[in-house]
């Protein structure tokens, strides 16, 4: 999503919106942020190390984080990365805005604390929507079928199909729920 920081226009990136979700929970380097990735948000979210160390110099230039640099003794020094006001208001424009529900829902979710309440429901209202909506598709592929000699596999991956996007309704509905959004 375009993003407005002094009088130049970005796109911000996945990558470059996980990277400002670790930096909200405190100043980290490179990797530090590497290792958080691996033990959180790469669990639904799993950027390279080195999209990591690529994504930080240019959160810098944007203004989105600053950096400061350690010196070690015996080592070569330390950078490390703090998000500013302008990184958290672009994660969160982000985070509420961005069009592509599928492709970052769960990275959207996980960093959910940063958004609205409203934002938050609205994300997960309308990923379940898109699932009854796929589920709605497989029904009427299902019923063009079953009168057709079975293919087996081919149908395996419909019904997994089934399961996920059942899965995924009762999962919307149950953390709707927890929201206080009553008609989960």
């Amino acid at each position: 999503m375009p993003v407005r920081t002094k009088s130049e226009t970005m796109t911000l990136t996945a990558t470059e919106c996980a990277v400002l979700g670790l930096l909200t929970k405190g100043e980290r380097s490179g990797y530090d942020l590497a290792k958080k990735a691996e033990r959180s948000v790469g669990y639904v979210w799993a950027p390279a190390r080195s999209q990591i160390y690529a994504v930080l110099p240019r959160l810098v230039r944007q203004g989105l984080a600053t950096s400061r640099k350690i010196r070690q003794s015996g080592k070569p020094d330390k950078q490390l990365y703090r998000i500013t006001a302008s990184g958290r208001a672009a994660l969160r424009a982000w985070l509420e805005t961005s069009a592509d529900v599928e492709a970052t829902f769960l990275l959207r979710v996980f960093f959910g604390e940063l958004m609205s309440k409203e934002a938050l429901v609205s994300l997960i209202e309308r990923r379940r929507d898109e699932a009854r909506a796929t589920l709605a598709e497989f029904r009427a592929i299902e019923e063009r079928i079953k009168d057709e000699p079975a293919d087996y596999h081919p149908y395996l991956t419909l019904r997994w199909g089934f399961a996920h996007q059942r899965a995924l309704i009762r999962w919307a509905d149950e953390i709707l729920r927890e929201l206080g959004r009553e008609e989960a």
